[in-house]
Formats: structure tokens, C-alpha cells, sequence
């Protein structure tokens, strides 16, 4: 049985990159980790691997040039059917409720979650999968 996850972590933000990244590492042992730093890197690396399985996406909301918002209707439009397997989290440091309510209306979205990703967070996030 392959229990190895892929993760896609969209972040603009170096620290929170390396932060998410440990917590995961530390919490999952079989994990591929890509890190995008932008809305246009992570829609290219989707569109060049149309068949890659990705277990989870992390994406912030707030980004300069593409943001999370503008990343989740380019992958809507891909196909929703393509990330029926993929869980899907939007991350903020501020909640803005605005962003909340967006976040929820979002078909693909799974939840949102404040920065910094905790472990307490991520451990939950892991329970619901089983």
C-alpha cells in the first residue's frame, strides 16, 4: 500500500513556506512537497502535469499578481472532476470575512485556515482523511 502524499504549497512568503513545510514533514513520513511562490508558477506546474495525483493544496489568497482567489477559478476551469481527489485549503493571515464567505462558496475549497498553519491544525486536517 503507497501511503506517499503529494502536497502543493502556494505561498508568496518564504518563512511560511519553510514553517508549513517542517510542520508537515514532521506530521507525514512519505511526502512529496513542491513549493510555489506565485499563482502563475503553481497554474503552470498543473497544467504540465495534468496527470500528477496531489493529495493537498495550501494555497494563500493574498498574493501580488495572482492571487488565491484568481488560481482557484483558473483550476475550475480545468475541470472541477480533475481535483475530486485533491483537498484544498485556503490560507490567510488576516480573516477577513469576506474572504471566509468566498472561501466557503468555492466548490473546490475544503476549508480555510489562518497563518501560520499549526500542528494542532494539520493534525485535524489528517483525521478527516481517514
Amino acid at each position: 500500500m503507497n501511503n506517499s502524499r503529494h502536497i502543493l504549497l502556494v505561498d508568496d512568503d518564504d518563512i511560511f513556506n519553510m514553517l508549513h513545510s517542517e510542520v508537515l514533514k514532521r506530521l507525514m513520513t512519505d511526502i512529496t512537497i513542491d513549493v510555489f511562490k506565485s499563482g502563475t508558477e503553481v497554474l503552470a506546474y498543473l497544467e504540465q502535469h495534468p496527470d500528477t495525483p496531489i493529495d493537498f493544496i495550501f494555497l494563500d489568497i493574498r498574493m501580488p499578481v495572482m492571487g488565491g482567489f484568481e488560481v482557484l477559478d483558473a483550476m475550475t476551469a480545468m475541470g472541477e472532476n480533475r481535483f475530486n481527489d485533491t483537498r484544498i485549503y485556503v490560507l490567510s493571515s488576516t480573516l477577513d470575512e469576506r474572504d471566509l464567505q468566498r472561501a466557503k462558496a468555492t466548490p473546490l475549497v475544503d476549508d480555510f485556515i489562518g497563518k501560520p498553519m499549526s500542528f494542532d491544525t494539520m493534525r485535524s486536517i489528517l483525521a478527516e482523511e481517514g
